[in-house]
């Protein structure tokens, strides 16, 4: 058969949707003649609507060698590319269709999918302005865009754009899922409420949609409607990350409700789901041997030689917010940075980044320390990384919030000898209890907490790293307990206020206030630290004397020394 008569078969086919004989067609007509360019074209075009991304790539790579003056082949190039993570490359030949005079809207939005991928915001940002001015309808670009924002942690134009979506495409799901999520986080609850409200007059009612609700009446403090319907969901497939979060809501209600013993088996059930989903990809090992390494080390008597940095830079050496997990950093942080003066940088991955940085310089290790030719090198890299965070106001005390900087104290201190370390505690068995009881973003350290005697464990790892800092070095910090913050709030505040040198703001009380106004909040604790100081969890792990026969025996000796 001519191929002209073959191309004009395979055509119908892909009309009729009958896309493998089409397949099969292209594929007779490449077997006599490779190098056509509508066969390959074609053929690469079938393939990428198949996902079959690798094998699209084979065949529209030949077609662009062919012609390489056809828009649509680099398009459908670039989208493929970021299907397969190969960003620089869809960047290259979606690039090569704004050279052709010939970028759309589609061009520009598969352009900053790419920058989003390769984190370079500003150019994704710009290329998805472009996108919705040639379509301001692409509903693509107003659900990425808008998503874009969400990550970014701007509720206010990220509800613009997914709003926007929703306008333009009231069936599809997505967007409404998102704009729940930053209207819970950033307690936004009668919007939540329409917002559930106007996807069930379209979706009548998902799981998704449920799980939601659930969390609204989660806040109302309905807590018998929340356990009746989330019993009544579940996620699996695609979805199975949210289970540990219907979970986790029942487990927490239960708790509520005084029903302990269903709430521990709940919280038991939530972090099974949690380590299921990620067992790949964490290891809690690998953090108790980070720890573990340190406490060997700073044993010895070989820190004393340390040169002592100096301000090589000029720039006021750091000041930190540590403590273990749920000892109440993130109380601590929402009540500075109501301070006028102060501002926290909340949980970045400064020190992390600092520490990876180091342990390349001193080979990993120790002995190292004692030289003074990294000092500047070091220094100069904690600012550039802080200063990737901060608004660097001269008129601001910035804090760097990380509760498990802790573990590395000892470093910071070698290159930031004048830094002040704010020091949060709890009453330990509190302490591991929240930790065991919230549903942490996974990673090696956190893992630790899917187990109750695990997070007891490391507790009294880091806390027995901290007392030897303490022994060897010479630390300036401030210790400020959990529970005088909520009985002595003034006094406590007036005290830590005092120890950075700003005075007493009245704006402090009104903390939950500022908290509100944050947008979205990614802390576990979003909705507790938007209200008033209670008093609830204080003594909450005698709720569950029964699971810490066997814990507290590893944690006496810090209940004493904390002077619980």
């Amino acid at each position: 058969m001519d191929p002209k008569e073959q191309l004009q078969d395979a055509y119908k086919e892909i009309r009729a949707g009958n896309f493998q004989k089409a397949e099969a067609i292209y594929k007779d007509i490449l077997k006599i003649s490779s190098n056509n360019f509508e066969a390959n074209l074609n053929l690469g075009t079938i393939y990428a609507r198949q996902s079959k991304f690798n094998e699209a790539v084979k065949y529209l790579e030949v077609a662009i060698l062919q012609n390489s003056q056809v828009p649509q082949i680099y398009n459908n190039l670039g989208l493929i590319y970021t299907h397969l993570d190969q960003n620089e490359k869809a960047i290259e030949v979606l690039n090569k269709v704004i050279k052709l005079n010939s970028a759309t809207s589609v061009t520009y939005c598969h352009l900053a999918i790419a920058f989003t991928n390769l984190s370079r915001v500003i150019e994704a940002k710009e290329s998805y302005k472009k996108s919705l001015e040639l379509d301001p309808k692409n509903v693509l670009s107003l659900y990425n865009y808008g998503t874009l924002f969400k990550r970014l942690n701007d509720p206010e134009n990220a509800e613009k754009y997914l709003s926007n979506a929703i306008s333009v495409s009231p069936n599809n799901f997505p967007p409404y899922n998102n704009l729940m999520e930053i209207y819970d986080k950033s307690n936004q609850n009668e919007k939540l409420k329409k917002l559930i409200h106007d996807a069930k007059n379209v979706f009548n009612s998902n799981s998704s949609i449920d799980l939601f609700e659930a969390k609204l009446l989660f806040k109302s403090k309905e807590y018998e409607k929340v356990i009746e319907l989330l019993k009544k969901i579940s996620f699996d497939g695609k979805e199975k990350y949210k289970e540990h979060n219907r979970t986790e809501l029942i487990a927490k209600s239960y708790d509520h409700i005084s029903n302990y013993k269903k709430a521990f088996e709940y919280f038991k059930i939530t972090n099974e789901v949690n380590y299921d989903l990620n067992k790949d990809l964490v290891d809690k090992n690998k953090y108790t041997e980070v720890v573990e390494k340190r406490i060997k080390y700073f044993n010895e008597e070989k820190i004393i030689d340390w040169p002592k940095s100096q301000d090589i830079n000029g720039d006021v050496d750091p000041i930190f917010l540590i403590g273990f997990p749920r000892s109440g950093t993130t109380l601590l942080d929402t009540i500075l940075r109501s301070h006028p003066l102060i501002d926290v940088l909340e949980e970045k991955p400064i020190v992390d980044r600092f520490i990876e940085f180091l342990n390349i310089k001193i080979q990993s290790s120790f002995d190292n320390l004692k030289s003074d030719k990294i000092d500047k090198e070091m220094r100069d890299f904690y600012f550039r990384e802080k200063g990737k965070y901060s608004s660097k106001k001269k008129s601001k005390i910035i804090i760097d919030k990380m509760p498990l900087n802790t573990v590395y104290v000892a470093e910071l201190v070698r290159f930031f000898p004048k830094a002040k370390f704010i020091f949060a505690i709890r009453h330990p068995s509190d302490c591991v209890l929240s930790c065991f009881m919230q549903n942490f973003l996974l990673n090696n350290a956190m893992t630790n907490f899917l187990n109750l005697e695990d997070s007891a464990k490391l507790y009294n790892q880091v806390m027995s790293l901290w007392e030897q800092y303490n022994n060897k070095l010479k630390i300036n910090f401030h210790m400020i307990r959990y529970e005088d913050l909520i009985e002595n709030f003034e006094t406590e505040v007036k005290k830590l206020l005092n120890y950075l040198g700003v005075d007493w703001s009245n704006e402090v009380t009104e903390f939950y206030k500022t908290s509100q106004k944050r947008g979205m909040l990614n802390t576990p604790s979003y909705n507790q630290v938007s209200q008033p100081l209670y008093t609830k969890s204080i003594g909450r792990w005698k709720n569950y004397q029964d699971e810490f026969k066997k814990i507290n025996p590893i944690l006496d000796k810090w209940i004493q020394k904390f002077g619980y």
